[in-house]
Order: C-alpha cells, then sequence, then structure tokens
C-alpha cells in the first residue's frame, strides 16, 4: 500500500475520493481544459491489481499525459476499479462517460461492459452489446488511427494475448510500447504475448515501466542535435550510420531523413541520453543497441490479408492475368521484399492457391513465391509459419481451416502453402534481385526511403518483373513521377496496383558512391547540387567495366555458401524449389553439380587454382561450353574462394526440352564414379565421426533420460501443490469479495451518516485538494461535485473571514497537528463554530485536514440576549445613587454599581472578582461587616436596615444602613447576593438631637 505521510513530490501521497467523482469541463475562472500531450492506454486484467497499483505509485503526476485504463472488467458487476486506484495516484480518476473529452494528468476507467474507441481526442462508449472479444486491441487500434505517435500502449499484467495486435497498430503508427516484465506479472501470458512481437521499447517491471515512460514523455526532444545547422545533418548522425554498416552490413543511408532521426531520438530518451555525441559513443561501447536501434529502424508489423479489399482487388487482376498468360507461363514466381514475419507472404501464397482452384485444371500453375526480409529473426519466424491464436481475428473462419492446422496453443500454415514459399534473408536494395517474376508486393517498405532509393528500388523492380507483371504496393505508395508512370501502369489507384510496361527491362541499377551525403539531401527537402559535383568517376567507369566485361564470377566459403555475385549468374546457377538456400553446390545447373564440388574441395584443401574445361551446360535454353575456374582468396582468418565462369565463343547449339546436354558419356560417367566415390570416403569418415558422437550422445540421453524422471516426479508433486495452492487462491478470492462488499457498505454507511449528520463537513488532502464534502457545505463555501480533486483556494467563500486567514489557519494545523475552532459569520449573517483537525488515517499518517461547519446561530441569540439582560441590569445598578455590590458565596465582587466605585475609590476591573474586604481602599475591611456577610451567607437569610460604622476615606467615620439579599435562580439555588449600602449618618444625628432613642432598634436589627 502506498504512504500516505504529506511529504511533497513523487512518491505521491494518495488519498480517498467518491465513486461519484466527475471531472470538471472548465475549472473555476472559465479557462478551457488542458488538452493532452500524448494518450497512454493502458490494458490488463481487472484482477491483477498489483501492477496497476505499482505503476500509478511511481508514475509522477506532472507528465502532460491522458491515461485511458481498459481492464477486463465483469459487465455484471459493479466497477471499483476508479476508487482502488485513487487510493494509488494524486491524478483525478474518472469513470468514462460517452463523448468525455480527454484532460492532460487525468485517469480514465472504461466502465463495465462497455467497448471504448478514441476520435479527436474524445472517448466514445460502445453499448454492452457492442463488447469486443479483445477489448484492449480494439482501442490500441483505435488510439493508433487517432494519435499517431503521441500514442502510447502499456500493457501489464492479464490472461490471453489481448494488445498485442493493438501493439502492432500503435508501432505501425510511430507510438510507443511498454510492457511488463513477465516474470513480475501475476498473470504473464498478456505481456508474454506483447513482448513476442519484438515490438516494445521496453520490457521492465510496472515501477520501471512508469519511470521510463515519464521520462520519454518529458524528456526534450533531440530532433534540433541530429538535425543539425540549417537543417544539415549533423556529424553524428552520419556516424551512427556508418556504426551500423560497419558492424552489420546493413546500410540506412537510403532512408529518409525524418524517419532516422525519429527512431533515434527514441532510442535516446530510452536510455535517457540527450546528446547524439553520447549516444555514439554508448554505440560503440554495447553492440547490443546497434541490434535494437537496427529494429527499430525495420519495424516488423504485418498481418494476414492486412487491407481485405486491397487483397481482393489483387485476386481480380491476378485472375485476368493468369487467363491472358497462361501459354507462357508455367511456374506463377511472387517476390515479396520486406516479408516481415511471412504473413504477407502466406497471405499472396493462399489467394494464388484459392484463384488456381477456381480456375480448375486447365490453368494448373507451379507457385514458387520468394520471401525476404533482413531481419534473420523475422524469418525464423516467418519459416516455422507458427502464429499465435489471434489471427483468427483475422482470417475468416474458412481460410483456418483450410490452410492452417491447430498447433501449440496457435495456428500453423499447412505444408502445402509452405511448400510454395522460400524465405530467404536479402536486402531488396542492396543484393541482386529475383527475376522473371509475375508478381512483386512491396507494401510499406518504399515509405521509409528517400526520393533516390526509391527511383533505384522502382528501377530494380522493372527490371525483376516479367513485361506485364503485377506490382503491389503499400496504400501510402506510389511508382513516383511521371517518368516511373510510364513504365508502370495503374489498375487500381486506390489500392496501388500496378502493370510493368512492354518495354524492355531497365538496366540493374548501380549503387551510388558514398558521398557523406545524409539522406534526405538538403533542409528544404531536395538535394543541394554539392554531392553530385563529388560523384567518384573511377568507380563509376571501374563498376560499367565490370558489369559488361568481367566474366561472371561469385565468391564463396569453403562450404560453398555465396558471399558476393558479380555479374549475371543466373545462365550457371539457379535457386532450388524448397526452403531457400544460397549454396553454390545446391544451385548450381546440370553439368557442373557433380564437377565443382570436387574442385572447390580441391582448390581449398591445396590452396591451388583448379580449372574445369568444356563443361557442357544448357542456358537460356541452348547448350553452352563452359570454363570454370575455382581460385582462392585469402581474407584474414577466413579462407574464400573465387568461383569464375566463363563461355567458349561458337554457335551455341538449341536445347529441346529434357534433353542431357551435348558431351562424352563415357567422360561424365567418370566422373560421376570419381565424385561418388570422393563423395563415398568422406561419408564413411563422417561416419566413423558420428559413430562416435552417437556413443557419446546416446550416454548423455540416458543420464538426460534419469533426470526427466526425477524432474517428471517434481512436475507430478508441483502439480498437486499448484491444484491445493488454487482452492486456496479461491478461498482467498471469495474472501476478498466479502471485504470489498463490506468496504462498499461502509463507504454508503459513511456517506448517509455524514449526510445525515446536519454538519457541513469538507475533507481535504495535504495539498488541499477537496477529497469529499457533505451537502451542508454549499451554505459556507460554493462546492458542486465537479470541485473534486480542485485546490480550496480556487473556490470562494460564503464567510466575512478573509482568504489568507482562512488558508493560514488550515496550513497551521497541517504544521503544527494541533486542532483549532473559531466562530466565522457567513454573508447571510448566520453563525457557525468552524473546527479543524488533522485528518488521521488507520496507520496514523496524516492525510489531510477535516473541517466542520457548525450552525450556532441559537447560542449566539442567547448571548445577544444575556448581553442585553447584563447591560439593563448595570443601567439599573447604575441608576440608584446608594453603593450597591454584587457578591458571591465566597464574598467577592461580580459586580457593582458607580457610586460602589467610587465609594471604594477603585476602577471596576481592579476590584471585580476579589474578596470584598480586600478590595479598593478597604472601606468595607470591618469585622462587623465580615462575619454579617459571613452569617448571611451561610444561612441565606436576608439583612435588612443593619446600621455599622465604616471608615469613609475624607469624610470620616460614617453611619450606613446595610442590607443583604439573596437572589434565587429558577432552579431554586442561591446563586448571588445583593449587598446594598445607605449612609444614614445625617438621619441619626438628626434623631439623636430630637431626644429619639435609636439604641434599640439599632440592637433589635442587629439581633434580627
Amino acid at each position: 500500500m502506498p504512504d500516505h505521510s504529506p511529504t511533497p513530490g513523487p512518491p505521491h501521497t494518495p488519498g480517498p475520493a467518491p465513486a461519484d467523482q466527475e471531472p470538471a469541463p472548465q475549472d473555476q475562472a472559465g479557462t478551457a481544459p488542458r488538452p493532452p500531450l500524448a494518450v497512454v492506454g493502458i490494458g490488463g486484467s481487472a484482477g491483477a491489481l498489483d501492477g496497476y497499483e505499482r505503476f500509478f505509485v511511481s508514475f509522477p503526476d506532472s507528465s502532460g499525459a491522458a491515461l485511458v485504463v481498459v481492464p477486463h472488467l465483469d459487465p455484471h458487476h459493479k466497477g471499483l476499479m476508479p476508487d482502488l486506484l485513487q487510493r494509488c495516484t494524486a491524478l483525478p480518476v474518472v469513470e468514462i462517460e460517452d463523448g468525455l473529452q480527454l484532460q492532460a494528468d487525468h485517469v480514465y476507467v472504461v466502465p463495465p461492459g462497455r467497448s471504448l474507441s478514441l476520435m479527436d481526442g474524445m472517448l466514445l462508449l460502445g453499448e454492452r452489446g457492442d463488447l469486443p472479444s479483445m477489448p484492449i486491441d480494439a482501442f490500441f487500434e483505435s488510439l493508433a488511427a487517432d494519435q499517431g505517435e503521441r500514442a502510447v500502449a502499456v500493457v501489464l499484467s492479464g490472461a490471453g494475448t489481448d494488445g498485442t495486435q493493438g501493439v502492432g497498430a500503435i508501432k505501425e503508427n510511430f507510438g510507443r510500447v511498454f510492457v511488463q516484465d513477465p516474470k513480475t506479472a501475476e498473470y504473464p501470458s498478456m505481456p508474454q504475448s506483447a513482448a513476442a512481437t519484438r515490438l516494445a521499447d521496453a520490457v521492465l517491471p510496472p515501477e520501471e515501466l512508469a519511470d521510463q515512460l515519464y521520462t520519454a514523455l518529458t524528456q526534450t526532444s533531440a530532433h534540433s542535435d541530429l538535425e543539425g545547422e540549417n537543417g544539415r545533418p549533423d556529424p553524428a548522425l552520419q556516424k551512427i550510420l556508418l556504426l551500423i554498416r560497419s558492424r552489420t552490413g546493413q546500410d540506412f543511408t537510403g532512408y529518409k531523413k525524418s524517419t532516422l532521426v525519429r527512431r533515434i531520438d527514441r532510442r535516446m530518451k530510452s536510455h535517457r541520453i540527450d546528446r547524439v555525441a553520447q549516444y555514439v559513443r554508448y554505440l560503440q561501447e554495447n553492440p547490443r543497441e546497434v541490434e535494437a536501434l537496427i529494429s527499430d529502424l525495420t519495424i516488423n508489423v504485418t498481418a494476414f490479408f492486412r487491407d481485405p479489399e486491397a487483397f481482393e482487388q489483387l485476386a481480380e487482376h491476378l485472375r485476368s492475368y493468369i487467363v491472358m498468360n497462361k501459354a507462357e507461363v508455367d511456374t506463377f514466381r511472387v517476390w515479396v521484399a520486406g516479408c516481415s514475419t511471412g504473413e504477407e507472404a502466406y497471405s499472396v501464397a493462399i489467394l494464388l492457391h484459392e484463384l488456381l482452384q477456381d480456375l480448375g485444371s486447365n490453368h494448373a500453375l507451379k507457385v514458387q513465391v520468394f520471401a525476404t526480409d533482413i531481419d534473420k529473426d523475422a524469418i525464423d519466424v516467418a519459416r516455422l509459419g507458427l502464429y499465435p491464436a489471434k489471427i483468427a481475428y483475422t482470417v475468416s473462419p474458412e481460410r483456418l481451416e483450410r490452410y492452417f492446422v491447430p498447433k501449440d496453443g496457435g495456428y500453423q500454415v499447412r505444408a502445402e502453402i509452405r511448400d510454395t514459399v522460400i524465405f530467404a534473408l536479402h536486402n531488396t536494395f542492396g543484393d541482386p534481385p529475383f527475376t522473371r517474376l509475375d508478381l512483386l508486393c512491396c507494401r510499406n517498405l518504399l515509405i521509409y526511403l528517400n526520393t533516390e532509393l526509391q527511383k533505384r528500388v522502382l528501377s530494380l523492380f522493372h527490371y525483376a518483373l516479367r513485361p506485364g507483371g503485377l506490382l503491389f504496393l503499400g496504400a501510402s505508395e506510389t511508382v513516383g513521377n511521371e517518368g516511373d508512370r510510364h513504365r508502370f501502369t495503374a489498375l487500381n489507384v486506390r489500392w496501388r496496383i500496378y502493370r510493368r510496361g512492354e518495354g524492355a527491362a531497365s538496366p540493374l541499377p548501380l549503387a551510388p558512391p558514398l558521398t557523406g551525403q545524409a539522406p534526405g539531401g538538403g533542409g528544404d527537402g531536395t538535394r543541394p547540387p554539392l554531392p553530385r559535383q563529388r560523384v567518384d568517376v573511377p568507380q563509376l567507369a571501374q563498376n560499367l567495366l565490370l558489369s559488361d566485361y568481367a566474366p561472371p564470377a561469385v565468391v564463396v566459403n569453403e562450404q560453398g555458401d555465396i558471399l558476393f555475385v558479380n555479374g549475371r549468374t543466373a545462365r550457371y546457377l539457379e535457386l532450388q524449389p524448397g526452403q531457400a538456400s544460397m549454396n553454390v553446390l545446391e544451385m548450381a545447373r546440370d553439368g557442373l553439380r557433380y564437377e565443382l564440388p570436387a574442385a572447390l574441395r580441391e582448390a581449398s584443401a591445396q590452396r591451388r587454382e583448379v580449372t574445369l574445361q568444356g563443361l557442357h551446360v544448357v542456358a537460356d535454353g541452348t547448350n553452352v561450353l563452359l570454363d570454370v575456374t575455382v581460385r582462392p582468396l585469402s581474407a584474414g582468418e577466413q579462407q574464400l574462394l573465387l568461383v569464375l565462369f566463363g563461355e567458349r565463343p561458337g554457335e551455341p547449339q538449341a536445347a529441346t526440352p529434357g534433353s542431357p546436354p551435348v558431351t562424352d558419356h563415357a567422360r561424365v560417367l567418370e566422373r560421376e564414379l570419381k565424385h561418388t566415390r570422393e563423395s563415398l570416403q568422406a561419408t564413411i569418415e563422417e561416419m566413423a565421426v558420428s559413430m562416435e558422437e552417437l556413443r557419446s550422445t546416446n550416454e548423455e540421453l540416458q543420464a538426460a533420460n534419469e533426470e526427466l524422471q526425477s524432474a517428471n516426479e517434481e512436475l507430478i508433486s508441483s502439480k498437486e501443490e499448484l491444484q491445493s495452492l488454487n482452492e486456496e487462491l479461491i478461498t482467498v478470492n471469495a474472501e476478498h469479495e466479502r471485504v470489498i462488499h463490506d468496504l462498499a457498505q461502509a463507504n454508503d454507511d459513511m456517506k448517509n451518516l455524514l449526510d445525515s449528520a446536519g454538519i457541513a463537513t469538507v475533507f481535504l488532502d495535504n495539498d488541499l485538494h477537496i477529497k469529499r464534502f457533505t451537502p451542508r457545505i454549499t451554505g459556507v463555501i460554493n462546492l458542486i461535485s465537479a470541485d473534486i480533486a480542485r485546490p480550496i483556494t480556487d473556490i470562494s467563500l460564503n464567510l466575512r473571514y478573509g482568504r489568507e486567514t482562512f488558508t493560514g489557519d488550515i496550513r497551521r494545523v497541517l504544521n503544527t497537528l494541533v486542532p483549532f475552532e473559531t466562530q466565522v459569520q457567513a454573508h447571510d449573517d448566520a453563525w457557525y463554530l468552524m473546527r479543524i483537525s488533522p485528518y488521521r488515517t488507520s496507520d496514523n499518517f496524516i492525510d489531510g485536514v477535516v473541517m466542520t461547519f457548525t450552525n450556532i446561530g441559537v447560542v449566539k441569540e442567547l448571548e445577544r440576549r444575556v448581553e442585553q439582560t447584563q447591560a439593563y441590569a448595570e443601567a439599573a445598578l447604575n441608576a440608584l445613587h446608594e453603593p450597591v455590590a454584587v457578591i458571591d458565596g465566597e464574598q467577592r465582587l461580580v459586580t457593582g454599581n458607580h457610586a460602589l466605585y467610587g465609594l471604594l475609590g477603585a476602577e471596576p476591573a481592579e476590584v471585580q472578582g476579589q474578596r470584598l474586604y480586600n478590595v479598593g481602599n478597604f472601606v468595607l475591611d470591618t469585622l462587623e461587616l465580615q462575619q454579617l456577610l459571613r452569617d448571611a451567607l451561610a444561612t441565606e437569610e436576608p439583612v435588612i436596615d443593619h446600621i455599622i460604622d465604616l471608615p469613609v476615606p475624607g469624610r470620616g467615620s460614617r453611619k450606613m444602613k446595610m442590607e443583604v439579599q439573596p437572589i434565587i435562580s429558577e432552579d431554586g439555588q442561591t446563586a448571588v447576593f445583593l449587598l446594598m449600602l445607605e449612609d444614614v449618618t445625617g438621619l441619626v444625628e438628626h434623631a439623636v438631637r430630637e431626644g429619639e432613642d435609636v439604641t434599640g432598634d439599632v440592637s433589635q436589627e442587629g439581633d434580627g
């Protein structure tokens, strides 16, 4: 679980959010939402929450991208995915509604039972009945089509192969692909299938994927470094291309500069390298990075019957071609250039098989499909012909049943189709082409090449095709300018199907000399004239002389594998049916088949030149007299052989079909016998070695068999343990479902409790963003449901309380963790008791604050009445001219009138709360007064008309009539006592002068 402490910055401090959260179409100021810089589609199983949690906890909240989560959800249950993800990220998590516009730094989750697509940055939901069987694939394909190179696919833990096909669509549109390392996945089949495409930019654990994705989204592009000054290429770009060519032999100088810059920039970002010079050093120090860069430059994205309508149109034109040329064509030859993993080559083979079956026995043709690519791994996959089960979504059920066999959880192309397709490693614009072709397919290869290389390739295609042969290009490709269109006639402009003209074949284009000019020409898109002035004339002349006057020759190694071809060797060598092989011994025509192996062995063993004279070979329908010379070459540690083919001058003799070459039969038999003896001797020696190896292998197999038996026992035991573990997992899953139900119930209870409590409450996180609030808060703060996740500082208050003071009180509580409360008044004169308390989680982490506003209008009204009553009482007391004091049970002065304070000679603040006989000028500090007060307070009986002597400063001893009256509260308890003093000195003196006796009255009152 994530850490909920208030530490700023990533990793984040997630907090809960309500399930009914909705995005705000506009902020409070009315500004439009910020569009995302990229759109990240995230697919996986909803049950594998660990991958989602690790990814979102590690993904920062300032990438500028929109993240769309498309999990496998049960369509019949309420989705809790938004709530679960909100705990792991500070980004707003929104359940998608139809027509929702994407915003930057938001997370969107598809609701259960709905399909999802994207158009112009708007999320569109499909109905439940339209839910595709592969929802992640469907969304990835929609994402790729809408966003192009701004699209990003992330494949997390999940069951099945959903997402694999969508990954191909993302890469085909120049997007990025990130896959969870299957070793870290709860359900590894989805990431395994996606990683097996070899299209992923990174295969890492979820937390590392999040970090790498954030870097790729935010790192500054290196395009300016790669393009250099004034649009010219940087020298480091040239160094990269030369480094690739020196290490792998692959030449990418003819690729479009924009393609090279984009792919190199992507590799640099994946390694967090900012400068091209640094990346050159990295390539020099890491040979595997060169292979990874080549893999990026040669994206192997293909599919069976891609663009079905295009294949339908191709079938129609093939039908017409076969019918028109049935008398001239007995072998239908096809070349699929850039075949990748073979889906397109097999699609063409299947199409031709269906077409020939439809035409019937009158058009029986032998079909040869040559499929080539420069990627060895892709060719290995193509030769195997084994594809995942997801091809069932692109191949019709009829074709799937007719041309495929279920195998290893997928489908393998049947042998009858595989036997017609020959796969070979081949550089389309570097190696000699296949010739006499009836159909040439090259789809989505020319779009990566610059204009000059496109012209060379089209000239090569014109050379390779028969007159009237068909050229099938990709939907974004064309045959070029008007000059090229003269050589090719458009049959279908939309799907780029062309027919070769009837004119003579174009001369085989020669590779231009290296001038150091980067692909793409100048910065204005045209090639500047300077490179044309630096053409290597001697080299060009030598190339022309070699092509016209030097004898045809091949360079082979000791095993006979062809490494280099000079001139036209098709008269002496030919590809054999079946799996393609570039071995000169297998390609030798009749007349060379027995003599050439012996000459190669002799020249290799003795390191001397060997010449075979007077060999008869059938070439282009004529018997040719041929001399063959095998000459050793020294190439360092590798021993090479040069095979020269020299025809003797003379009139060629026509050869009838099926007739053997004209030669001496006895001499041929002698050579065959010699070859047989040598082969037998070599076979005997090899058999002896093989027998020893077989004995050793047999012993190893016996040991391996014992180990396998032991391993089988362990697997049986493991199977039982897994069954037990599966049962435990089912139990745990049921418990988790119960816990989730209880949590949902508790969440509903809490929501109802807060809504019914009648107290306005708002929950804030550590960044003062709103997490939750009760309906009554709208009387205090202007909040609506769309304000979730917005800062409280952006919301207007309905309080007569300064915004800065309000914010300062909240931050002080967060810093000190001491609750704060105060009384605040709303604009409608309502009073509230505002209390701010820290929000503590069950783990005692601080995750924001809780603010409550309690209406205290009744209390404030009572306070007003009390203050008014107190004012009336004070006014009544001050209206009396004699001293009056209100004291409590401890003889402390509660209040008094002006006459009392004048008698005491003190201010009210000085004497209130003090004992009566310790205040002021001590006028009341007499034993008689103290005793009378104690008795009155103890008995709670009133004292009436009691005369005492008090020493009044400045006036001497004065006769004071004292009265003490207890004041009874509503509950019948004595609250305070009223002490009244009246100066009766004058009355007493008058009574004495008149002879009246007041002693008895005084003593009587004193006794009373």
